[in-house]
Order: C-alpha cells, then sequence, then structure tokens
C-alpha cells in the first residue's frame, strides 16, 4: 500500500503531465529532423495517444 496524501498526489501527477509533455516536444523535434514528411502525422498521432495538445512543429532548417 502507498499513502499519498492529495496535495502529494496532485504534485506527482503534475510532474508526469509535464514529463510527458516534454516527452512529445523531444519527439516533435526528432521526427521534424528525421521524418520531416511524416512528422504532423506522428506528433498528432503521440498527442492523441498521451491526450495532450500537439506542440508546434519546428521550421524547416
Amino acid at each position: 500500500m502507498i499513502e499519498l496524501t492529495v496535495t502529494e498526489l496532485r504534485h506527482l501527477l503534475t510532474c508526469a503531465e509535464r514529463d510527458l509533455a516534454d516527452f512529445l516536444t523531444l519527439t516533435t523535434v526528432w521526427s521534424s529532423r528525421h521524418l520531416p514528411d511524416h512528422c504532423a502525422r506522428v506528433t498528432d498521432a503521440l498527442a492523441r495517444a498521451l491526450d495532450l495538445p500537439a506542440p508546434a512543429i519546428p521550421p524547416e532548417p
């Protein structure tokens, strides 16, 4: 059994959501470099799977 206060649980969930959002941002940058023709679709699919808004796709260099 794990005992947490509501405040501790909210903090942990906030941190987890931030980590997932950071991961999504990093994968968007990666896919824009390595899969430029599929970046938008990859980003949208990951955003839907993570239930997060899709970040802006970086411009091509």
